[in-house]
């Protein structure tokens, strides 16, 4: 069940939509459930997507082919240099190796961004308690998956543990999982882009235990990745409209699941819609951008976009920015030792951060008879003072909220997100396919709506920030 909000959208009188065009979009004219999860599968199927790597580069080229085919919109790249992570195998489940004496222990994968070697050795250790030089220097210390409700919260945890184990010096970390391997087959997290200094791996429930229980022997790890310099790219597709003021749809291009990255689906199918629209329907410009970097923030795409339009804002030609992630999702539970569905869909998020961008997700969220939605202010407690008093909108939204672009961002966060065995069962595309129609639906029900009423305490967030009011990070992690 949503929260309610009671503001109702109005559209100023001076700037009415035109006679004849469409207030919300008509569902038969919409890329249909099908084509939805076709679009999905073919973004799967391009494999493993870390940033900058043969795969991620061939599916950008791929979603900048198919906005490129549809009327009127014209595309342009924003470039960074990254130094990248590469399986060799193009696989993280065969990307690492690890042996106790002669004997191979199976993997659920490598541990991106971990050391790449050859061989690295030592003697095998469980710690519960935090790694240090003391009890870690020259060892391969194993320690359990954070215990938390959904994987995307472990984090923090996994960097501190795997940044904690480089500086002791230990020779490896396992991370190890109470779940059976299948379902943490390939595993991807932390996605923070920062280069560690230890070779890790994740393994499953059985192998942790038996790990374990061979703790005093002598354990070698292999990761079989290089590290090397690239380039990178967003991709922005831009349909025009009557005016230069912008409306600004974003997703991530990298990722490794059907979840991760399915909002690019989404993007594709609003980009099309739109741009069969006749111009007089379309009073402001529709930028769609692909951002990259989301696993390597250093270069998140995203940021570096919103840095783009923070410097613009002022010059009246950015109206709202719209991120949208992890769309359609199941829930899956924990249940005993194993990861199963619950029937339900995934809670999902829906962040406005002024009243008007409130009320149209509202508006939205009751005509499509979503479930399960919160549009809510933002995830963090909030600071008095600050400004924006909430900085998190749980994903890449955050970048353009924390910068006092008006924003909207769509989330969730199942334990699919990171975990690609789940496939194609992860995602209801009948769901999916409503929360695309009800972001494309506020776009027009925000179509008459001037650029400062959208904006709301923003407009007054940014003179405060002038004025010399705190305002949130914008600080990066660290390459190394």
């Amino acid at each position: 069940m949503a929260v309610l909000l009671t503001h109702t959208v109005t559209a100023a009188a001076n700037a009415a939509p035109e006679p004849g065009c469409a207030t919300v979009i008509d569902s038969t004219a919409f890329t249909s459930e099908a084509e939805l999860r076709q679009m999905n599968a073919t973004i799967a199927g391009f494999g493993l997507r870390t940033t900058a790597s043969p795969a991620h580069r061939r599916l950008v080229d791929w979603l900048e082919r198919e906005v490129q085919r549809m009327p009127g919109i014209k595309t342009r790249s924003q470039t960074s240099k990254i130094r990248r992570w590469l399986p060799v195998t193009g696989d993280l489940a065969s990307t690492g190796l690890l042996f106790v004496g002669h004997e191979r222990i199976l993997l659920a994968g490598a541990i991106p961004y971990t050391a790449p070697t050859l061989s690295s050795s030592g003697e095998l250790v469980y710690l519960t308690d935090p790694i240090t030089a003391a009890n870690a220097r020259g060892k391969v210390v194993i320690r359990d998956f954070p215990a938390v409700d959904r994987g995307y919260l472990a984090e923090a945890a996994l960097n501190k543990d795997l940044i904690d184990a480089g500086l002791a010096g230990a020779a490896g970390l396992i991370i190890a999982f109470d779940f059976p391997r299948e379902q943490v087959r390939g595993y991807y997290d932390p996605h923070t882009g920062t280069h560690y200094r230890v070779p890790g791996v994740f393994v499953g429930g059985a192998e942790a235990q038996q790990l374990k229980q061979a703790v005093g022997r002598r354990a070698h790890l292999a990761i079989l990745a290089i590290q090397n310099q690239a380039t990178t790219r967003s991709v922005i597709a831009t349909l025009p409209g009557q005016s230069k003021e912008k409306i600004v749809f974003d997703a991530n291009t990298d990722g490794n699941t059907w979840v991760q990255e399915n909002a690019n689906a989404a993007l594709l199918a609003l980009a099309k819609y739109f741009a069969h629209q006749p111009l007089h329907c379309r009073p402001r410009t529709i930028e769609f951008v692909f951002a990259t970097g989301h696993l390597h923030r250093p270069a998140e795409g995203t940021e570096l976009y919103a840095r783009k339009l923070d410097a613009e804002y002022d010059d009246g030609t950015v109206a709202f920015a719209f991120a949208l992630e992890h769309l359609g999702t199941r829930e899956y539970v924990r249940v005993g030792q194993e990861l199963q569905p619950s029937g339900l869909s995934e809670v999902f998020g829906w962040f406005a951060g002024s009243p008007v961008l409130s009320a149209a997700a509202q508006n939205a969220i009751a005509r499509h008879g979503l479930d399960r939605v919160f549009v809510l202010p933002g995830i963090d407690l909030p600071v008095p003072g600050r400004v924006p008093p909430q900085c998190s909108f749980g994903g890449l939204g955050t970048h353009f909220h924390s910068h006092l672009i008006p924003s909207m961002a769509m989330i969730s966060g199942p334990w699919s997100l990171w975990a690609p065995s789940f496939g194609s069962q992860a995602i209801d595309f009948a769901r999916m396919r409503a929360q695309t129609l009800a972001a494309g639906d506020t776009v027009l029900a925000l179509a008459g709506v001037p650029r400062a009423e959208i904006a709301g305490p923003y407009l007054a967030y940014r003179q405060a920030r002038a004025a010399g009011a705190p305002t949130c990070s914008h600080e990066l992690p660290p390459e190394d």
